[in-house]
């Protein structure tokens, strides 16, 4: 049984957590088993026990989410991006004025953002919100894969099936106040509650409980699980006053952290700022706070302030790969696609892999003049994907490649095919209305916009193209 609790012990900190569970189950099946001997009492109990807490600290690790990184405040959060591309300008996509064939020397000159004024940049953080990339219309209906805590508990009920000694780990029956005065094991069952049954408000009691059993002084870190707890309730208001206990006694990162996600959670980012700016004055070589900070800015639309601090950030961390994939799509928007690739290319060599990232590099290899490498990306970007959505997006970006070029036949094709992986994407419809009406066929191109403006009502793009059509209709039935 020694070199099995060891061997388990190896495999965990492997982070092979799979084999580390095989072992600890059948660790606990052997304990339940009558000793052969008396003496082997108390070494089965000591066996038992930190087989127990190494198996909890396994199903922590296995499906933990770092809640600092994530957005689970409000139901209109529930819709979560995990992937986000970014996307070209739409050359072409307005008949404003007159069906002319924009040139394709042509140039980006506006910035487009996301919803959260975040940059488009392929490295999205867990949980965040943006709508669809594929299209600067919000066209497509959120996608319902819920927030990370909803996914990490369904995570945790699958992998719970089939588990012989699930029975000991069981959060409804716990009974707080039995574990509080246990110190070895009572941070690994927070974070069991927390992370792996998702269950903040058995979480909470724990912390109340441990609390009662320090009542001279808490230490600062349970002050601050309090405040997380709150958090993850919707009490933000409570949690303010733990969180500020815990920088009472010790400022720690994370506590600066969570005030930062509390004061977003109240709508007040500018008083997030200020605290962030407090913080980074007595830690200022702390590049957590500083991504912060940049993020909200990003929230807040000030675009130069947030570029400034992620440039900031990637002299500080030269690896970091949202400093610099943002950096990059702030270059490419700017009509310096020479720049962007340059930061694209910096994150490949990285080891930094996916459908995203060779779609955006082929964008910039695109507006830089680099056409040999333009096909080569974006087949490699569709190799890689997994989805319908990743697909989506890609054929989509590869229709400016025939718009750049005037190629009308590859043009249509490519939106044909983002259609057909998705066909709720506002932004292909209009794309491709556009150049229907190019070629003469109005009544068609009526038909895709009439498409269009019924999954984005609320665009003006698709709306202005309409009604200049309509006008080129009238004028063509007067002749």
């Amino acid at each position: 049984m020694e070199l099995q609790f060891f061997q388990a012990i190896s495999l965990y900190r492997q982070r092979d957590y799979e084999k580390c569970l095989e072992i600890c189950n059948t660790l606990l099946q052997q304990l339940k088993l009558p000793p052969q001997h008396s003496q082997d009492i108390a070494m089965r109990e000591q066996i038992a026990n930190g087989t127990w807490l190494l198996k909890m600290q396994a199903l922590t690790q296995r499906v933990y989410v770092d809640d600092l990184e994530t957005n689970d405040e409000g139901i209109e959060n529930e819709d979560a991006e995990v992937e986000r591309m970014a996307t070209a300008a739409r050359p072409g996509t307005s008949i404003k004025t007159t069906f002319t064939r924009r040139p394709t020397s042509s140039r980006i000159t506006t910035q487009m953002r996301t919803a959260t004024a975040r940059p488009s940049t392929g490295m999205a953080r867990p949980g965040t919100m943006s709508n669809r990339p594929g299209s600067s219309i919000g066209s497509r209906p959120p996608s319902r894969c819920g927030t990370s805590r909803r996914v990490r508990v369904t995570s945790a009920s699958a992998y719970a099936l089939g588990d012989p000694s699930a029975s000991l780990f069981q959060a409804c029956r716990l009974n707080p106040t039995i574990y509080a005065e246990k110190k070895t094991i009572i941070k690994p069952l927070f974070k069991f509650l927390y992370y792996h049954e998702g269950d903040p408000q058995k979480a909470y009691s724990l912390c109340e409980a441990v609390a009662d059993v320090q009542k001279q002084k808490v230490d600062w870190w349970w002050e601050q699980q309090r405040g997380r707890c709150l958090i993850a309730m919707h009490q933000s208001k409570k949690a303010e006053t733990y969180l500020k206990r815990s920088l009472s006694s010790f400022q720690h990162t994370d506590t600066y952290l969570l005030m930062c996600k509390m004061y977003l959670n109240m709508q007040q980012p500018f008083v997030a700022l200020q605290l962030l700016e407090s913080a980074m004055e007595k830690m200022p070589y702390e590049v957590a706070l500083r991504t912060q900070q940049a993020r909200i800015h990003e929230q807040v639309d000030l675009m130069d302030e947030s570029v400034a601090i992620y440039r900031t950030i990637s002299m500080m961390d030269p690896v970091n790969t949202e400093a610099l994939s943002c950096l990059a799509v702030s270059y490419f928007y700017d009509a310096k696609p020479e720049m962007a690739l340059m930061y694209y290319r910096r994150i490949l060599s990285m080891g930094t892999t996916s459908a995203e990232l060779y779609c955006n590099i082929a964008l910039c290899c695109l507006y830089a003049g680099q056409m040999e490498f333009v096909l080569p990306c974006f087949q490699r970007a569709i190799s890689m994907a997994g989805t319908s959505d990743q697909r989506a997006d890609i054929w989509y970006n590869l229709s400016f490649v025939g718009l750049t070029t005037s190629d009308d036949a590859l043009t249509k094709r490519c939106l044909r095919l983002c259609l057909a992986c998705d066909a709720f994407n506002g932004a292909a419809l209009n794309n491709l209305g556009v150049v229907t009406a190019l070629e003469g066929l109005y009544e068609k191109a009526k038909s895709y916009f009439i498409s269009a403006q019924s999954v984005a009502p609320d665009n003006v793009e698709v709306k202005k193209n309409l009604k200049v059509l309509e006008k080129r209709v009238f004028r063509a039935k007067k002749k």
